[in-house]
């Protein structure tokens, strides 16, 4: 039988998702988040790009092609502004020999011309409406969204409740309930919880077995140009190039070393990130780079959340103590695994979350409610979040598995 209850901690991206995919099969959700408003970290930036980056028929691809047109079809059915979310189409250059190849490579494997195609630079340069010197992988529905207007747009639903100010710090399971302890003292109790709090899920005593990495990423805002006004597409190398949202362009993301999850973010916007997003810009359009690189009027710094494999962690949390005490043969069924019924996460989206994070979202739902998945078990098993616990065990065969409620 479906819960009736939900807690879900986080409201970006993942959370806010996971709150909508819940809420339309009738639970009641408890959405929970720590600052004053909603997609306030990793999701918070002015602008979020949707499209995949595919590199030939590998799992890797196949689950970046599920999410984004399952993304696609999600914001078509929330009939979004037109000043929020815009499928204005995407080129992906190949702007050196490898990305050539691997754009080359992904052109060859038979997708129909609406979803992608190669096109010369001649090409390439009338549909950006700027000059672009390299051949093109062009994504037609591809585009832009505004992430907090869309996470708003999710929780917009009768079942959903929205607590801000609210630092969850604790986990308890009470018999069949669960209870969420806050910072000022605020208990919270549903019949499941779904974690989606990013790099803070391992935080949890019952989910610090979790490790994931936390990157440090910031973008740049440039103000718009006569010259610049002419771009219709976003636009990828290392980085990308939004078309002009609100006067301004999003040129990014860096890519700092990974750190600890534990460790303070340092959120300081610097000169020498927004001069390595430039260098992007470079490779993207010269004349663009002469036109704008000027014309820096903001920054924003976050940390996405993300794991060795790059594949995000969805789905049931395991007892790590019980399961260490009393390991499964490497034989076993998924069924032999001592879960924590009721627990959930949707997390470590890395710099995907707005083409992996509502895919994530619904295939959780999905298990939760004892729904048919929305991907294969195979791509699901990759989703495992206990999958590098279960390897350090070498229970191998088990940590490719979903963990699916009986």
């Amino acid at each position: 039988m479906p819960p009736k209850t939900a807690i879900i901690i986080g409201a970006g991206i993942a959370g806010c998702s996971s709150a909508y995919a819940l809420a339309q099969r009738g639970i009641q959700v408890t959405l929970v988040e720590r600052h004053a408003d909603i997609a306030a970290e990793a999701s918070g930036n002015p602008v979020a790009m949707l499209y995949p980056r595919l590199s030939g028929d590998d799992s890797a691809s196949q689950f970046a092609f599920a999410g984004y047109l399952h993304s696609l079809a999600l914001f078509e059915s929330l009939n979004l502004d037109p000043q929020n979310y815009q499928n204005c189409g995407l080129l992906q250059l190949g702007f050196n020999a490898r990305e050539l190849a691997r754009i080359q490579k992904v052109a060859t494997q038979n997708y129909p011309e609406n979803i992608l195609k190669l096109v010369t630079s001649q090409e390439a340069s009338a549909l950006a409406g700027i000059t672009i010197s390299h051949e093109a992988l062009y994504f037609p529905k591809a585009g832009w969204v505004q992430p907090k207007q869309l996470c708003q747009r999710l929780i917009q639903h009768e079942n959903i409740s929205l607590r801000t100010l609210n630092n969850a710090i604790n986990i308890m399971k009470n018999n069949d309930i669960f209870e969420i302890y806050s910072l000022d003292s605020t208990i919270l109790k549903a019949d499941i919880v779904i974690t989606a709090n990013a790099n803070d899920a391992q935080k949890f005593s019952l989910s610090s077995h979790i490790k994931t990495q936390a990157v440090r990423g910031q973008i740049s805002q440039l103000a718009a140009t006569e010259l610049s006004l002419n771009l219709k597409k976003v636009v990828c190398s290392d980085g990308y190039l939004s078309p002009v949202v609100n006067d301004e362009h999003c040129l990014g993301a860096t890519f700092s070393a990974e750190t600890s999850a534990l460790e303070v973010a340092d959120l300081s916007v610097t000169q020498a990130d927004h001069l390595s997003n430039l260098e992007s810009l470079k490779n993207i359009s010269e004349g663009l780079y002469q036109n704008l690189y000027q014309n820096i009027s903001n920054g924003r710094v976050s940390y996405r959340c993300s794991t060795p494999d790059y594949f995000p962690l969805v789905g049931s949390v395991l007892n790590s103590a019980q399961l260490k005490s009393a390991p499964p043969r490497p034989s076993s069924s998924p069924e032999a695994l001592p879960l924590i019924a009721g627990l959930y996460l949707n997390i470590a989206h890395g710099s995907k979350g707005f083409s992996s994070a509502p895919l994530c979202a619904e295939l959780l739902a999905c298990m939760i409610c004892n729904d048919a998945l929305p991907i294969s078990h195979e791509l699901a098993g990759l989703l495992n979040p206990n999958r590098f616990l279960l390897r350090e065990m070498g229970l191998k065969q088990l940590a490719k598995m979903p963990v699916l409620i009986k």
